[in-house]
């Protein structure tokens, strides 16, 4: 498929899907989210990939949220017209619920995301980064919980994903003030991995470490995403329980001889592709 907001390049077994609109910011527009669900999905769908880079061009990684492009489609209803509160604050509720969907489907899809993020990370572009497996940015980069700064709060995943990453009381700093947090501090405090000098340098470290994971066995690594996020959200015992369930139904003997095989013999690892999940329309069903 074709995008406007992205591209997506295959690297063998490495996914590079790149935000385009770099005169623009990346501004997340109405396009932008029909296209993010489509391009996840195209990805998650490739049997041959194991691993994604969500990069950018441009000054700016991403500066959120395009405004203009919203509309709840009752604003401009004359007041005689318009619905009451309850059915106004309905449909708000089935927006957010819509885009906070889009942003889970990188937590969901099995391959690993790594963002690489250069210049600013604003608003809705940090909900999307917080829901990605690993973070690495340049030393210009800097992220900003810009919600409250429009007199709104945050509502699309960062209150809920950003104390998994760091100390809460650094989240409601950021929340409440809606300040830069530059990429020192951020590295700091283990929102993000590591900083590099230059985009370069960092899309150098992001291929390396994307094509690292993806050397390994691909039905292990979604185990480890899985449980990994599913530990995150529940108790220590339940997380335990879900851990055993997954091994005794998804640990692959044949990767596992492969990979110490291939150790054995001082050679790389050679593992099957995942089985491709035809749709309906491929089907005839």
């Amino acid at each position: 498929m074709s995008y406007e907001s992205f591209t997506l390049e295959k690297d063998g077994h490495v996914a590079n899907m790149t935000l385009c609109r770099g005169e623009s910011f990346n501004t997340m527009t109405k396009k932008f989210w029909i296209e993010l669900p489509e391009i996840l999905n195209e990805i998650n769908r490739d049997p041959d990939l194991r691993a994604v880079v969500m990069s950018s061009t441009g000054k700016h990684f991403c500066a959120g949220m395009d405004l203009a492009n919203f509309d709840n489609g009752v604003d401009n209803i004359s007041p005689e017209k318009k619905p009451d509160h309850a059915r106004v604050g309905e449909v708000m509720y089935r927006v957010a619920k819509e885009l906070q969907g889009y942003i889970t489907n990188i937590e969901t899809i099995r391959a690993p995301v790594i963002a690489a993020i250069q210049g600013g990370c604003i608003g809705g572009a940090l909900d999307m980064v917080t829901a990605c497996d690993i973070r690495l940015c340049t030393k210009d980069a800097f992220f900003c919980i810009q919600e409250i700064n429009i007199g709104m709060a945050a509502d699309v995943g960062t209150l809920q994903r950003l104390p998994r990453l760091i100390p809460e009381g650094k989240v409601r700093d950021l929340a409440y003030t809606g300040r830069r947090m530059m990429a020192e501090e951020a590295k700091e405090c283990g929102l993000v991995n590591e900083v590099y000098d230059s985009h370069e340098a960092m899309l150098e470290a992001a291929d390396a470490m994307a094509k690292e994971i993806a050397s390994k066995s691909p039905v292990a690594i979604y185990g480890l995403k899985e449980v990994l996020n599913y530990s995150r959200d529940h108790t220590v015992k339940d997380g335990l329980e879900y851990n055993a369930l997954w091994s005794g139904a998804m640990l692959s003997s044949k990767d596992m001889g492969e990979a110490m095989q291939a150790k054995m013999e001082k050679r790389e690892t050679s593992f099957d592709k995942m089985v491709a999940v035809k749709k309906y329309d491929e089907t005839g069903s």
